[in-house]
């Protein structure tokens, strides 16, 4: 099972020798090694070699992963939509070049016996949240249900929230923030959607810097990338298993890896066909950020904050695909 996701060392060595090798340095997020699996895999596997990309996979640490490209230590990032629309209209040109999910995973997790059995129940709760920009798209949600994040009873609290479910199980808040690919077990707890009351906001995107858009040649390997990780986040779904092994290594703990090939399974549904943006999910992220008034999580239109560059120059034109032939697409 493990070799047909190892790749032949043959084929590295002739691509390697056949073509230049572009660098590129990517700031990934997590903590998780399967919301990386794409990248990870498509490295494994040899899809950046054959793009002639040499990929400098840097895993995630405590700061937004943006902050990396603000550094100058990484070319692009994988982040969250909100977050790095709340950093540009800051002050950071981030602009997305890619989505990599077109569906969020963002859920709140609330016990039952806190009363909540849904979304109407969450005035004058208290919310867990990893902040660390994942309290934008929650703040979101709390404006389009008319509450406040202001610790009243009118409103609503948010409370920095531990790994897993212990503030669930210890009763210190009445929800907290999940993933749907890693949820919350145990008996008695409610899964809430934002998507119910129309806060579908966009996450893992990836993100570079305008300087990143200006040179063609920087622009074809942004396009490489791309295109060889929608391969590896593909493959990656499609062998949950054999893919969890491959990012635990030898031997791996059982616990660790069916954890890990569940949340694989989660983000199947999750994943964009071709890494390509969809603006209307954009918008509805935008106005879901606008909205609120005084308590709006974006104070401004966002502008020239995407490109579609980098998705057209990654996916062949329909004609192109048909006949076999390479894409010379320009921007």
């Amino acid at each position: 099972m493990m070799k047909s996701l190892i790749p032949a060392v043959a084929l590295v060595l002739a691509t390697a020798l056949g073509a230049r090798a572009d660098s590129l340095t990517v700031q990934l997020r997590g903590p998780a090694l399967a919301e990386s699996a794409g990248f990870l895999v498509a490295e494994a596997r040899g899809f950046y070699a054959e793009e002639g990309l040499e990929v400098d996979l840097r895993p995630a640490d405590d700061a937004p992963p943006f902050e990396a490209l603000a550094r100058g230590a990484a070319d692009m990032a994988v982040a969250w939509m909100p977050p790095a629309l709340v950093a540009r209209e800051n002050g950071l040109p981030l602009v997305n070049v890619a989505q990599i999910f077109s569906r969020p995973a963002l859920r709140l997790t609330c016990r039952a016996d806190a009363g909540v059995a849904s979304a109407a129940d969450l005035r004058g709760k208290t919310l867990g949240s990893w902040f660390g920009g994942t309290e934008y798209p929650l703040l979101a949600w709390v404006n389009r249900l008319g509450l406040k994040p202001d610790d009243s009873l009118e409103g609503v609290a948010l409370l920095a929230q531990w790994p897993g479910a212990e503030m669930l199980r210890h009763k210190q808040t009445a929800c907290i923030s999940t993933l749907s690919y890693d949820p919350a077990e145990g008996a008695g707890l409610v899964r809430l959607d934002p998507q119910h009351q129309g806060v579908d906001l966009l996450e893992d995107g990836l993100y570079v810097l305008p300087q990143q858009l200006a040179d063609p040649e920087a622009r074809e390997r942004l396009a490489r990338f791309l295109r060889a990780s929608m391969r590896g986040w593909h493959e990656a779904v499609a062998r949950p298993e054999e893919s969890a092994r491959l990012l635990l290594g030898p031997d791996p703990d059982d616990g660790a890896l069916r954890r890990q090939a569940g949340m694989l399974r989660g983000i199947a549904p999750l994943l964009s066909p071709s890494g390509a943006l969809d603006e209307a999910a954009y918008r509805r992220t935008v106005a879901a950020l606008r909205a609120g008034g005084a308590q709006a999580v974006l104070r401004h239109e966002p502008k020239d904050a995407f490109t579609k560059q980098i998705s057209d120059l990654a996916t062949p034109s329909e004609t192109t695909a048909s006949t076999g032939a390479k894409a010379t697409r320009t921007p």
